[in-house]
């Protein structure tokens, strides 16, 4: 798993200006906060957020009551990829750049207001969420730009400049905006620690001394213009990315080196995409989106301890073509009918090999190619029965075949029809309830198709999972929302999941390297039993998610906002080597975090306190079991804009100094049969740091 680069978008990309010049006039909701609620439209005009003097379309999306950001998913295909939040009644035509990303590319100024939607409303794809935010933006203006600048200073000696130009000019009938930006980024998952290890009884203490770093660009352009009475988007972006990892153990004293580990990965991604709308009539809207998307990685780590060294690599290209076609009809203001279809081809072809001390040493399904070829169909009824009840009724039918060629020669074809129900109901302007009754199927990770190693755990190696199919979800949701004050909210959600073919980890056994005993293979030894994805039957998960938006006005403290969220997980499943009952690998019971802001407008002033509530995930594997345990993270910030288009910001992190721990328990043969003989426990300490960033419009 490659880390996070922390800050890596340090001049952060709300100081994107977007224009909106020469544009066609957006198809979006254009209703009166009176008129809006008789729809399920809530209104948020500028004057709402001048308080918290936002920088960003980001921004104020944050400070909406009750409102949870959704950045939308990372899978394959363009519906199924969707967000919450909808930028004059589109989404952007990109999956490389984050929702986020967009809208902090939207200056608060650019914004005439935010529309709410609950329960659908003329003219809004609601992408299949019981909640849409709609950002409106103002009609003309001039081009313009913006340069940001900020820096991290660790207390290793350690930067991390970065610089970020961009803007937007009108050019003919249209707009042509860019983004350029340069970054430095370093892993807040890498630390100092002393690893503590026992086997067969005997304690063993390790100094452990991580650092991972990398550097990059992410080169944006975009043009909007009108085009056939409709309105056009064209986007490209180029974002190459390179990250270097390293690890020093020593003995106790930490005086002799006992090995070392170099990771090096080098990443090109590239994304062409466009998306052409137009309203035929007052009731009949049609959409084009075409994607294009292409990514080479190039990966190396190498194990050296003096005596011995493991060399790993892979040479893996990537990528997607998608195309979506979509008819909405209004039949009147309370109901509307969408249909349409989307068609995807994706591949990822990926060549890998390991050596120990220059002799080959051979990998389960080391060279794969993976391609899946997809349709989709699709069909919504939105139905706003009265001001108070909506319902959306909608069927997906995808039809899927995955390939794989190379080491593995496998097919496997698959038609899932996907129904979806949901109901809104709003007894009164301040209550609401939500239900949700979908039908999910799971996107599968091609990685998981082809074998990796890690270096740094003694060699673990993952086969790749050549049998793998999605699993399969139906999801039962209700949430309800309680509006209270001014900017006030309670939320409340319970979701169950049924889940079929649940995917998590399963051993394979290549018989072909197992040791013979008697003259037949010994399919026991570890020597020749591998951990890959695999399903592994039934299993359920519940959730329950609190969140709150509390202004502190009444209780003495001007200006603040308390926003407090905590989701909760159980799942349950059959272990495929102990069958026994436990959680689904990777799932943290618990995680949850604390926001306080406070606006201080006569001061030009905002500051705040975010905490990230510490959680721990375990991942069982047949022979070994591992678990991370982050500790809470504490950010104390503050925003200074002595002049409307210029602002200081500035960043202590980690006030607690986090740990982040790694754990595992290794077994003698697989868990149902064998015995603990290896414990490890390495806490990591990642120190405090600070930031700041510059940023000015001109």
């Amino acid at each position: 798993m490659r880390p996070i680069l922390a800050l890596l978008a340090a001049a952060s990309p709300d100081a994107i200006a977007v224009s909106t010049a020469a544009q066609a006039p957006p198809l979006a909701v254009q209703a009166t906060p009176e008129a809006g609620s008789a729809q399920g439209v809530t209104s948020y005009p500028v004057a709402f957020f001048a308080e918290a003097q936002p920088n960003s379309a980001m921004d104020m999306i944050s400070r909406i009551p009750g409102f949870a950001f959704d950045d939308g998913d990372n899978v394959r295909g363009y519906g199924g990829a969707a967000g919450n939040v909808l930028i004059d009644g589109q989404r952007p035509a990109s999956k490389t750049e984050g929702l986020e990303d967009a809208l902090r590319r939207i200056q608060a100024k650019q914004v005439e207001r935010i529309d709410i939607i609950r329960g659908g409303a003329p003219g809004i794809d609601m992408q299949g969420k019981t909640v849409i935010a709609n950002v409106i933006l103002k009609k003309g203006g001039e081009g313009q730009w913006l340069l940001s600048v900020a820096n991290a200073l660790h207390q290793d000696g350690r930067t991390q400049p970065a610089a970020r130009f961009e803007g937007s000019t009108p050019v003919g009938p249209g707009t042509f905006e860019w983004s350029h930006l340069y970054y430095v980024g370093i892993d807040d998952g890498a630390g100092e620690g002393v690893q503590r290890s026992v086997r067969n009884g005997l304690i063993d203490r390790t100094a452990w001394d991580e650092t991972g770093s990398g550097h990059g660009a992410d080169i944006k352009a975009g043009w909007k213009s009108p085009l056939l009475d409709g309105r056009l988007a064209l986007n490209a972006r180029f974002h190459p990315d390179t990250y270097e990892w390293s690890l020093n153990a020593f003995d106790g004293r930490g005086t002799n080196r006992l090995f070392s580990v170099r990771d090096r990965n080098e990443q090109e991604d590239a994304e062409l995409g466009g998306s052409w709308e137009r309203t035929l009539d007052s009731r009949t809207r049609l959409e084009f989106t075409a994607l294009q998307t292409l990514s080479d990685t190039v990966y190396s780590s190498q194990f050296q301890d003096g005596a011995d060294q493991g060399l790993f690599a892979e040479d893996s290209q990537r990528g997607e073509s998608i195309g979506r076609a979509t008819l909405r009809y209004t039949v009147n203001p309370g109901l509307i009918i969408e249909g349409g279809g989307e068609l995807a081809f994706n591949f990822l072809e990926t060549a890998s090999d390991y050596s120990e001390n220059g002799v080959p040493v051979p990998l389960p399904s080391a060279n794969v190619r993976v391609e899946e070829e997809r349709g989709e169909a699709f069909t919504t009824v939105n139905w706003r029965l009265n001001p108070k009840f909506a319902v959306e009724a909608g069927l997906k039918v995808e039809i899927s075949t995955i390939s794989q060629s190379g080491d593995t020669n496998l097919s496997k074809s698959f038609t899932y029809p996907k129904p979806r129900l949901i109901a809104t109901w709003s007894p009164t302007e301040n209550d609401q309830l939500r239900i949700r009754v979908e039908r999910e199927i799971g996107q599968l990770n091609f990685r998981d198709f082809a074998s990796s190693i890690s270096l740094s755990t003694g060699g673990t190696v993952t086969a790749g999972g050549a049998d793998l199919e999605p699993d399969k979800t139906t999801v039962l949701e209700a949430a309800y929302e309680r509006k209270f004050w001014k900017d006030g909210a309670v939320v409340l959600k319970v979701t169950h999941e049924e889940i079929t073919d649940a995917t998590d980890r399963i051993r394979v056994t290549e018989i072909a390297s197992c040791p013979l005993v008697g003259g037949a293979p010994d399919l026991s030894d570890l020597s020749c039993n591998f951990d890959a994805p695999g399903n592994i039957g039934e299993g359920t998960n519940d959730e329950l998610e609190i969140s709150l938006s509390l202004p502190l006005n009444r209780v003495g403290i001007p200006g603040g906002l308390l926003k407090l969220n905590g989701e909760w997980s159980h799942s349950e499943v059959t272990d495929p080597t102990t069958g026994e009952k436990r959680r689904i690998s990777g799932q943290a019971p618990f995680e949850g975090e604390i926001r306080f802001t406070q606006d201080l407008p006569a001061q030009r002033l905002q500051w705040g306190v975010d905490t990230f509530l510490g959680f721990s995930e375990r991942y069982y594997r047949y022979d070994r079991i591992d678990e991370i345990e982050l500790e809470t993270w504490v950010t104390l910030f503050a925003e200074w804009k002595p002049r409307s288009d210029t602002s200081l910001r500035i960043e202590a992190h980690n006030l607690l100094g986090r740990d982040i721990t790694r754990s595992r328990q290794l077994y003698d043969a697989p868990r149902d049969t064998g015995a603990v003989y290896f414990t490890e426990n390495r806490p990591l300490d990642y120190p405090s740091y600070f930031y700041m960033r510059l940023r000015r419009t001109f």
